[in-house]
């Protein structure tokens, strides 16, 4: 079976709230590039790239041409070219779990199997998903948390924005805002310096709280969860499965987040997963701000993870103003989310 041709349509989605902040950058609008791969018989998958916000410039031209090479070429090369793609520059790990999306979805609808069942299985029904808050003041994420967050199970807060005071200011009045079952993730995205996160830490004593990525790399944010003894859930610092493993089995972080675009795909995040689950590790599964394919793709995911280790899913289109629903997903009662049982990811492009 050979390749007809790959192809791809660039989507532009904007921010429901005018922009979303955080602490490295402030969106307004969300790129998005959706894989179209069609073989030979007529058959059809789809993939979504998504890429770090500081390859969207520089990586869609630079793809293309990969893109293009698939043409007429046997159906199995595309894991080859993952493979390659994985283990190249960072720049192409978005391209890498695009591919890897459009593969999985055309060999799961050929089979007529769900995506999930190519990932190990599916052990929930459906997923409970997290309410993010963009970074703000405190008066306004007050407003916010009181009309949009409640009935959450887990909620997170965007911090490092602004200066330590603010940020105490507007964690306080999530705290106050927000309920005793509640878990309330404290996310500075990388934002702090390993004294400044202790220092922060400290001013709260609350079991709701988990501190989320406090500091860049693995070893800072390893010292501040041995340090302040309290939850520290490891995110962005895990950019492979070496990583992945080391923390997991080192048993000094909370929880992780394990987001398969920055992987590099749904097979190497779907290790991962494993590698967490055997070790007892409590994760997040979802990714960056996305489209319909991925946010079905990730779910697919999520679903294998047994309910006392998975905290939150996420529908990864939360924040985004959408002109179409194109399927994959069910929103189920007490803000879960599960996905659909056809063949593939059940998400078709209109």
């Amino acid at each position: 079976m050979n390749i007809k041709k790959v192809t791809f349509e660039d989507h532009i989605f904007h921010f429901t709230h005018g922009e979303y902040v955080m602490s490295f950058v402030t969106q307004t609008e969300l790129n998005v590039r959706v894989l179209r791969l069609e073989t030979t018989d007529g058959r059809i998958g789809w993939g979504e790239v998504i890429r770090r916000g500081k390859f969207d410039q520089i990586a869609p031209s630079l793809e293309e041409p990969i893109l293009n090479s698939l043409s007429g070429a046997p159906v199995s090369s595309v894991p080859v070219l993952i493979r390659k793609l994985q283990q190249d520059d960072e720049m192409f790990k978005g391209l890498a779990f695009g591919l890897d999306t459009a593969y999985l979805d055309w060999t799961a609808r050929k089979a007529e199997l769900p995506m999930y069942a190519l990932l190990g299985g599916r052990v929930l029904d459906s997923v409970p998903e997290y309410y993010s808050l963009s970074g703000g003041d405190a008066e306004r994420a007050g407003l916010t948390l009181k009309s949009e967050a409640t009935g959450w199970k887990v909620v997170q807060i965007k911090l490092g924005i602004g200066d330590l005071q603010s940020d105490i200011d507007i964690f306080s009045v999530a705290l106050n805002t927000l309920t005793e079952d509640q878990l309330i993730l404290a996310d500075f995205n990388s934002a702090l310096k390993v004294d400044t996160a202790l220092s922060v830490i400290a001013e709260f004593d609350d079991h709701r709280i988990v501190w989320e990525e406090p500091c860049k790399t693995i070893e800072e944010n390893t010292r501040v969860a041995a340090q302040c003894k309290k939850p520290v859930m490891f995110d962005q610092c895990l950019s492979d499965l070496p990583a992945i493993n080391k923390v997991a089995t080192e048993g000094i972080a909370h929880s992780v987040c394990i987001k398969p675009p920055f992987l590099g795909g749904l097979e190497v995040a779907r290790t991962a997963r494993d590698i967490c689950i055997e070790a007892g590790m409590p994760m997040r599964i979802d990714g960056p701000w996305c489209g319909h394919v991925a946010t079905a793709a990730n779910l697919h995911l999520a679903c294998g993870v047994p309910e006392a280790l998975l905290i939150a899913g996420c529908d990864l289109r939360q924040p985004l103003i959408l002109d179409a629903d194109w399927g994959g997903t069910h929103h189920q009662p007490g803000h879960r989310i599960s996905p659909f049982d056809e063949p593939g990811h059940g998400v078709t492009p209109v």
